[in-house]
């Protein structure tokens, strides 16, 4: 194709290649928006969730119980006491950089004869696995506030991390289930992120977990600039200048 004293003469296989890459980087691009207005979608409804009055745990009955997954983010209360001589220790869980534990105490329900796993923030690492800050809790009756938050999906637990009698217990992954059978009481199917300002607690900055809206739309547009760059480029490498024949 020429266009004045320009010769367009793409070559078959710089043209297949971008055919290939083009579309496959517009793609990539879209999807990354996608995943944007998803992360927007989240991002309100964890704002709608807490603006909604504290439930109450105390007043629920078995079948509200197991539906407590529904209220994901939203501000609840709970009265009861704290199992002192039953925390655990989640992980691998970083604060700022920095390794250490999520410590997590079971909260017996006034009452109700279950109990939910509160998680009432992070602790450093020391360099040793026994060698961790005080932990330990009146077991008194109080009331708590926090924020409904879903268990991170379980693994089945390999021999050598079975629970044990020790604790607090280091742990990789909240498997309720096994918890509730080892502690002999029935746990909600949540766990709550102690509210910032009470007591009994540690650092706590808690982060929702669906990221960062501004780092998909960066990487949107990433994927849409390579796009651009190589059908530029293709059309520049593609056209040449011809001499005029006229004379």
């Amino acid at each position: 194709m020429r266009i004045g004293n320009y010769q367009f003469s793409p070559a078959l296989v710089p043209s297949i290649v971008v055919l290939i890459l083009f579309p496959l980087l517009i793609s990539l691009g879209l999807w990354q928006l996608d995943r944007a207005e998803e992360k927007r979608g989240i991002e309100a409804n964890v704002h709608q969730a807490g603006l909604k009055a504290p439930l109450s745990l105390n007043d629920l009955d078995v079948v509200e119980q197991r539906e407590l997954g529904k209220h994901i983010y939203r501000p609840v209360t709970a009265i009861g006491s704290y199992d002192n001589k039953h925390q655990f220790l989640y992980d691998n869980r970083t604060h700022k950089g920095m390794p250490g534990y999520h410590v997590l105490t079971p909260f017996l329900l006034k009452g109700k004869g279950a109990a939910i796993l509160v998680n009432r923030g992070w602790i450093g690492f020391k360099g040793r696995r026994d060698n961790i800050q005080d932990i330990s809790i009146k077991a008194v009756e109080e009331s708590i506030q926090g924020v409904v938050k879903l268990p991170s999906e379980s693994i089945l637990l390999k021999e050598s991390e079975k629970l044990t009698e020790n604790y607090p217990q280091t742990i990789q992954s909240l498997a309720l289930d096994e918890m509730a059978e080892a502690l002999g009481y029935h746990f909600l199917p949540i766990v709550i992120e102690l509210d910032k300002d009470a007591n009994n607690g540690f650092t706590r900055d808690w982060q929702p977990y669906y990221g960062s809206i501004a780092k998909h739309n960066g990487y949107a547009m990433q994927w849409f600039a390579m796009a651009a760059v190589l059908l530029l480029l293709f059309v520049k490498l593609s056209t040449k200048k011809v001499l005029s024949t006229e004379s």
